[in-house]
């Protein structure tokens, strides 16, 4: 995944749990590949979560919203807007 600001901050571990979540991995298949428990899962998904500044609201689905922000950010996504004061995927 190319860098960018919010790449930065996320650790390679959130980086890996990110990656999975955009291939179509539920958090119990993801603990499956990396050989980790679900609870690590669950954290590493909330800090991305977090990183990414997408807090729990009806306004959209979080674990959707990260996933388009690393395919915006990988080039397949159509690029960033702002939307409520933070950058979301278009």
């Amino acid at each position: 995944m190319p860098d960018s600001g919010w790449n930065d901050s996320l650790l390679p571990r959130e980086r890996e749990v990110l990656a999975l979540m955009a291939e179509g991995w539920s958090n119990s298949g993801i603990a499956d590949q990396m050989y980790v428990s679900l609870s690590a899962v669950e954290k590493h998904v909330t800090a991305v979560f977090g990183k990414l500044g997408l807090t729990a609201s009806a306004a959209g689905n979080r674990r959707v919203l990260a996933v388009l922000v690393y395919l915006a950010a990988d080039g397949r996504g159509g690029g960033i807007r702002t939307v409520g004061g933070r950058g979301l995927p278009r």
